[in-house]
């Protein structure tokens, strides 16, 4: 088996402002500018933005080509709102080509590729369904039609949601996307059923979903189901329109945050529980103060997913976007030099049975690259998300006919109250877990 690392190399980086990584262009012609159209500039966005009002600035950032993200605006697929890569505010993006699109391999489309080979759809569960959105973000760059006919033969597969936790909830998403991208009416007509269910879903007492309907895990917040919740509902609101999402959104990361955040680290614990009587659950913080990785890569790909729906005038704009630049600045700090990658629980690097896990790795990336595009962090915090990217790389491999691996992801797991559960936890090469996290992050580094 080829290694990864040998079909692409390390992406170089760029200190200037606006300026593209090695040394790459700074940004495409302008596109359209017709009203409510998307000027589609370089690979992330290029300099030009929509002409409308609340537009997006820029096609292909996460949500390839873009409309206009104010009401009732356009997208390529025909939806009725933008998916736009910079979100509803309109803000500028920096532009270039990101670190993916300089690699020398299309590794995403090569992770598809092997992913859907043999099949003809993926199921309900939420790796499948944060796979089939990275197959939507690697359609609107790519446009091969396989990948559309796989989502919408996924979707059509669906039965009826019978849901529990949020985690029973997240593959709902891809309704969204599917309608965007087809208008088949169908799709919203079940896309606003799923919507309801978070009207009536239990909350903490400062209105934060719980993690699950069920008596382990009532009054609990996790990491994880900020993105299991939010994924739905900011993809429904985007595609739909539907502003009562912004504060339930920004609801969900304020009061997850308060209560998940280490203040001594600025890292998130795992989970919290409102009435502190989980096995797992600190007297002093009711959470279980383990940093682990996969938790805060859940956590920062919601708060993308968030300020890509969020106006600019929004009123929570601000608090999502300090929160996203807090933790990612403090998840910088904590970056494997040698590697590039973050460690399975994040700030415990000096332990011996600690390991750095790919997953997390990639999260981190994308939700950096994201934070230096749209200004949030400074131009540093491109060089980490370019060695995170290389770190994950040299976890793959391909082979002649380009089906990939991706090592040392680890399999899914319960909050814990012992550090060495998740030590101990076991890992897997293409654990779905991870698949759907690299397409993410490639698409979104493009």
């Amino acid at each position: 088996m080829a290694t990864g690392g040998a079909s692409g190399g390390i992406v170089g980086s760029s200190s200037a402002p606006g300026g593209a990584a090695g040394g790459g262009k700074t940004g495409g012609t302008a596109g359209s500018s017709a009203p409510g159209g998307a000027a589609g500039g370089g690979k992330t966005g290029g300099a030009a933005g929509s002409s409308a009002p609340g537009g997006a600035s820029g096609g292909g950032k996460t949500g390839g080509a873009a409309g206009s993200s104010a009401a009732g605006g356009t997208t390529e697929g025909g939806g009725t709102a933008g998916a736009a890569g910079s979100g509803a505010g309109g803000s500028a993006l920096i532009g270039g080509p990101g670190p993916a699109s300089q690699l020398g391999f299309d590794w995403g489309k090569a992770v598809i590729d092997t992913e859907i080979a043999g099949k003809t759809s993926l199921g309900v569960t939420y790796p499948e369904g944060l796979k089939l959105h990275g197959i939507y973000m690697a359609y609107k760059r790519l446009k091969d039609p396989k990948y559309l006919t796989f989502i919408t033969t996924s979707v059509d597969s669906w039965g009826a949601t019978a849901f529990v936790s949020l985690d029973d909830l997240m593959h709902n998403a891809v309704l969204a996307d599917a309608y965007e991208l087809t208008q088949k009416a169908s799709y919203k007509t079940t896309a606003d059923s799923v919507r309801k269910i978070y009207d009536t879903f239990p909350k903490t007492a400062d209105g934060a979903f719980w993690h699950a309907n069920r008596t382990d895990r009532a009054h609990q917040l996790w990491g994880d189901g900020t993105f299991m919740s939010l994924s739905v509902l900011t993809r429904y609101a985007m595609v739909f329109n539907d502003p009562t999402v912004y504060p339930i959104a920004v609801t969900n990361l304020t009061v997850t945050a308060t209560h998940l955040k280490n203040p001594a680290t600025g890292l998130f614990w795992h989970a919290y529980d409102e009435s502190g009587v989980a096995t797992w659950s600190k007297t002093a913080s009711k959470t279980n103060e383990i940093s682990w990785g996969r938790a805060m890569g859940w956590y920062v790909v919601a708060c993308v997913m968030t300020l890509e729906m969020l106006p600019a005038n929004d009123p929570g704009r601000a608090q999502v976007e300090t929160i996203l630049k807090d933790l990612i600045t403090a998840l910088a700090k904590h970056q494997d030099p040698a590697t590039g990658r973050w460690f399975q629980v994040v700030d415990m690097e000096s332990d011996t049975r600690n390991w750095t896990e790919t997953s997390c790795s990639m999260m981190y990336s994308y939700a950096t690259w994201w934070s230096y595009q749209h200004g949030l962090v400074d131009a540093s915090f491109a060089d980490v998300a370019k060695k995170g990217l290389n770190g994950v790389i040299q976890k793959m491999t391909k082979n002649a006919s380009n089906q990939t691996t991706i090592a040392t992801i680890v399999t899914g797991l319960n909050a814990s109250g012992a550090v060495a559960d998740y030590f101990s936890h076991p890992t897997a090469t293409n654990d779905q877990h991870g698949v759907g996290a690299f397409i993410v992050m490639w698409e979104g580094m493009q």
